[in-house]
């Protein structure tokens, strides 16, 4: 009696187990399907529809920033350099001496053909008169035909002799100018050649002088593209060394020949510069004007910047969804998309910062 009351109690306790057990864990299945979560309330936030914005049509292309003038400067004299006056990156006006040559010698030879002009031009005027005293005695018949002829020839002469002394002069009071180089225009000195104590002939180069302001811009186009291309069509650029900046500017100059060896067409866009932070060399990624379509855009507002990609926020069904897009050019509060956002979809305007994807809002 004892065995068979035991061996009951065996099969009975682990079925007072699995009940206790069952009724332990059967509360929390209850509670976990008594309380649903709760979504947050949702926040209030203001939209605007995605509108239709005509844009520029652009064509992509690559360029070269070069200066408006550059010039090598020479000294066109010789002579030693007594005093070099700038240094690369210096700014200068038009007029700026630059370097001083010594002179001394042009100096001694402009002096001594000034006297040789002023001889020459002396003997000139002695002879006018003689030649109008012959011109009388030939009248009374009392010089010959042949002394006549040779004052006359003298006359003709000595003006002459007395204008190639006077040009001598000039040419050698120019040499003395030419010994004090200046600046022909204003800009920037990119190179100096000269030390003091060097000696100069007149082809030797002083210094290489660059305008930056404004700048050409010189842009290849395709053969394909020539016939886009106009005369004050708008530019907009970019330099790796403002990578935040837009510069514009206007086409210029249109080559007439295209380059049989890349068939390309240059082109030159000219853009101010008037803070100089743009330098001749610089490599330029540009974007040309080449026509007008329209675009979805949506308020500048909108857009906000995560992982370097430009996002936004639409609304639907209540909540915000996230979207990566791609932009176009921008026009006053608005900018163009060209992909990630459908034209009258609605996006949010305020804070989109402090929004997360999937978010109510009303």
């Amino acid at each position: 009696m004892t065995l068979k009351m035991s061996a009951q109690s065996f099969w009975i306790l682990p079925c007072m187990l699995g009940l206790s057990a069952l009724a332990a864990c059967r509360p929390r299945e209850l509670e976990a399907h008594a309380a649903p979560a709760v979504e947050a309330a949702p926040v209030s936030v203001r939209t605007g529809p995605a509108t239709l914005l005509e844009v520029p049509k652009t064509l992509r292309l690559t360029g070269t920033l070069r200066g408006d003038r550059e010039v090598d400067l020479a000294a066109n004299a010789s002579g030693r350099v007594l005093r070099v006056s700038v240094e690369r990156g210096m700014s200068v006006k038009p007029g700026q001496v630059l370097a001083a040559l010594d002179v001394r010698a042009a100096t001694l030879s402009a002096t001594e053909a000034e006297a040789q002009a002023r001889s020459a031009q002396a003997q000139n005027d002695q002879a006018r008169d003689e030649c109008a005293r012959y011109e009388r005695l030939k009248e009374r018949g009392a010089v010959s035909d042949l002394e006549y002829q040779q004052k006359v020839t003298q006359c003709r002469t000595l003006p002459l002799s007395a204008e190639a002394a006077t040009a001598r002069a000039a040419l050698a009071a120019q040499n003395v100018g030419d010994g004090i180089v200046r600046a022909p225009f204003a800009g920037i000195i990119a190179e100096r050649f000269i030390e003091v104590g060097q000696y100069l002939r007149q082809d030797s180069k002083v210094a290489t002088l660059v305008a930056v302001d404004p700048l050409r811009l010189q842009l290849a186009v395709p053969e394909a593209e020539v016939s886009r291309v106009a005369l004050g069509a708008e530019v907009g650029f970019t330099v790796s060394a403002y990578p935040g900046r837009r510069f514009r500017g206007k086409i210029a100059f249109i080559s007439g020949v295209v380059r049989a060896s890349t068939r390309d067409l240059v082109v030159e866009a000219v853009a101010d510069n008037p803070d100089r932070v743009l330098l001749p060399g610089m490599f330029a990624d540009v974007e040309l004007a080449v026509g007008s379509h329209t675009l979805p855009s949506v308020p500048q507002a909108s857009l906000l910047k995560r992982e370097d990609q430009s996002r936004l926020f639409v609304v639907q069904d209540g909540h915000v969804q996230e979207r990566v897009v791609a932009l176009g050019p921008a026009l006053g509060e608005r900018v163009a998309v060209l992909r990630g956002v459908s034209l009258n979809e609605t996006v949010v305007v305020s804070d989109p910062q402090l929004l997360q994807n999937g978010q109510a809002v009303q």
